[in-house]
């Protein structure tokens, strides 16, 4: 029960800021949880015996979200900033060693790994449509929620042992029609100018971007030892275990938009 109530909650707060808010309150929401995002990644890190510089890192993907998200901006002032503020990290960060290569890692890593997806989330709300965002996160959330449904109801054959104890082929490929039902039937509302089957085409390429995104933070979540990313979310975890998924299908969807735009889908 905690975990619906608080996923509803969610839902709503997040869904009504996304729809109402402007779009520098959009900007700023997207930047506070990409902020969250990196502390929680910086804390896996150190489970890992990484030393992570958190005020770097975190100007670094809100600048490199703040750049991906903004039609004015290019992304290449954030990138040089990104190679020179890892450079200042190594050489500040005290003697040479294990833990301080690891934090100079995940300075690089975790504002494109998180920063970028984001500030590409509200570019497509942005420059294609507002319903184009939503239609790439509830894509996401009915695949997630029919991979839940169907892996408890029908799972048996595990889909990555080592990685995941709980997720199932069972559950994935009810993950692939719920994806594919959202594309079909939301993206025939919201992006009508995408043929069905391209829609669900697409939809496939997602469905599989979010099984491997969910599946990178359990590797790191086991290799840390710990079981949520953090305990913002009563029943749910931190915000990385949220929003997992959608940090590799995004990018993958905003590509998709792009080539349908210039005529190559």
């Amino acid at each position: 029960m905690t975990r619906l109530l608080s996923a509803l909650a969610l839902l709503a707060t997040l869904g009504g800021v996304a729809w109402f808010a402007p779009p520098e309150g959009l900007l700023a929401v997207a930047v506070a949880i990409a902020s969250l995002g990196f502390i929680e990644l910086a804390r896996l890190g150190d489970a890992l015996g990484a030393r992570v510089p958190r005020a770097p890192g975190l100007c670094l993907t809100a600048l490199v979200c703040v750049c991906m998200a903004w039609p004015t901006l290019s992304l290449t002032p954030a990138m040089v900033a990104l190679l020179v503020g890892a450079g200042l990290v190594a050489v500040t960060g005290g003697p040479p060693d294990r833990a301080g290569a690891g934090g100079i890692a995940l300075t690089v890593a975790g504002p494109l790994y998180i920063g970028l997806p984001l500030g590409a989330l509200i570019s497509i709300g942005l420059t294609h449509s507002r319903e184009a965002a939503f239609l790439v996160v509830l894509t996401v959330v009915a695949s997630d929620s029919m991979q839940y449904y169907a892996g408890r109801l029908f799972g048996r054959t595990l889909l990555a042992p080592p990685i995941s104890p709980k997720k199932t082929v069972e559950g994935a490929i009810g993950g692939y029609v719920g994806g594919a039902l959202a594309m079909a039937w939301l993206g025939g509302l919201w992006l009508p100018s995408m043929p069905l089957g391209t829609r669900l085409g697409l939809s496939v390429v997602l469905v599989t971007c979010g099984i491997v995104g969910d599946l990178l933070e359990s590797v790191l979540k086991r290799a840390a030892q710990v079981k949520d990313s953090s305990h913002l979310i009563p029943g749910h975890g931190g915000v990385l275990d949220r929003i997992d998924a959608l940090l590799l299908v995004i990018p993958v969807y905003y590509l998709a938009l792009r080539a349908a735009t210039l005529g190559r889908l």
